[in-house]
């Protein structure tokens, strides 16, 4: 998984579309999209433009401990 940034348009409270997962993964891009897409949908005319980031994290699980400790044993 790779981080990126959802960008969701909304118009009076229903959904209309959103950016693709994985498609906006550099902040200074998501900015020049989330500026365009509030000027081009304006909450003045009942439009919401939303911005989720979404970030994966690695981590070493923790059976690895286990199986490291198992075979030290032996």
């Amino acid at each position: 998984m790779v981080d990126y940034t959802r960008i969701t348009v909304s118009k009076d409270g229903k959904y209309l579309f959103a950016t693709e997962q994985g498609h906006l993964t550099y902040p200074w891009e998501a900015k020049v999209i989330y500026k365009l897409l509030k000027e081009k949908f304006p909450e003045s005319e009942g439009y919401k433009v939303d911005v989720m980031m979404w970030e994966s994290r690695g981590y070493e699980p923790d059976w690895v401990k286990e199986v490291n400790d198992n075979e030290n044993n032996n």
